[in-house]
């Protein structure tokens, strides 16, 4: 038989009654991080060209506490059809539109799951205060890339510009269509087709976590940054946009070209020194 206290609780359930909100409470900051990750990636591969999070307006407003400012339900509505909320004469709307040139957003077809993620992400970046949820720039679509970060993808990977750790350039072991004189190496698989073979969710992760027995004892602790990997995914995919097969393996073509002009050569000096004319 069980004792009980004054209130009619059992004296071991009031000591766990306590803990259980506790816990809650606890595990909530952690619980809404994990639920934001999802929403981050989706922000800056359908959002970010146009708009910041914390970071001031862009060819939209910054998003920063949008939830704080406007009720879900608005959001939402918005999201999904902006031009009919424009129409309906929505006065918020109507606002926007005339603060940002008269551009429109354009109607974002987005599931349940994928607007509880972002709601999940807004708020998260609510909670760390402005600059605190500034989107990785290796989740941003690599077929979104400017000439200018193709160029450093293809001087990383040919090694003409350093990565910041101190990894080795990824043309010793691979190759792309096109780079160096004499192509790029053979140890490892060509690369040529890699984004289009991986795709935008399969070429991420690759290049954040480099892995292989070779390849992940090289860059365990020589990580590319976020940049660097952005870089060269810009480069695959670039590289991918073009369907034709790649050149074949040239290397030994010219290292045969260059091991018959070091022969040449040799044979060249040994017949023009003195010993050598004066024995003729």
């Amino acid at each position: 038989m069980r004792t009980r206290v004054l209130g009619g609780r059992p004296r071991q359930e009031r000591r766990l009654v306590p803990i259980i909100p506790l816990l809650a409470v606890l595990g909530a900051p952690a619980a809404m991080a994990e639920g934001a990750r999802p929403g981050a990636q989706l922000f800056t591969q359908r959002c970010a060209t146009c708009h910041s999070v914390g970071e001031g307006d862009r060819i939209g407003p910054d998003l920063h506490g949008v939830l704080e400012r406007r009720d879900e339900a608005w959001v939402t509505r918005f999201i999904t059809s902006p031009g009919a909320l424009i129409d309906s004469g929505d006065p918020v709307a109507n606002e926007l539109l005339s603060k940002f040139n008269g551009v429109r957003m354009p109607d974002q077809s987005l599931t349940d799951s994928e607007r509880a993620s972002l709601y999940a992400f807004f708020r998260d970046c609510t909670q760390k205060g402005k600059g605190g949820c500034k989107p990785s720039p290796a989740e941003k679509m690599g077929t979104d890339a400017t000439p200018e970060e193709i160029a450093r993808g293809r001087r990383l990977f040919e090694g003409t510009e350093s990565l910041k750790n101190g990894g080795a350039a990824c043309i010793g072991c691979h190759d792309v269509r096109g780079v160096g004189v004499a192509g790029g190496g053979t140890l490892g698989p060509n690369l040529t087709f890699s984004f289009a073979r991986l795709g935008e969710k399969g070429m991420r992760p690759a290049l954040a976590k480099v892995e292989g027995p070779m390849m992940g004892a090289l860059y365990a602790k020589a990580p590319l940054d976020e940049e660097e990997q952005y870089a060269l995914k810009a480069y695959f995919a670039e590289a991918s946009r073009d369907g034709s097969r790649p050149r074949a393996d040239r290397d030994f073509f010219y290292l045969g070209v260059v091991g018959v002009a070091a022969a040449l050569g040799f044979i060249g000096v040994v017949f023009a020194s003195p010993s050598s004319r004066g024995k003729s």
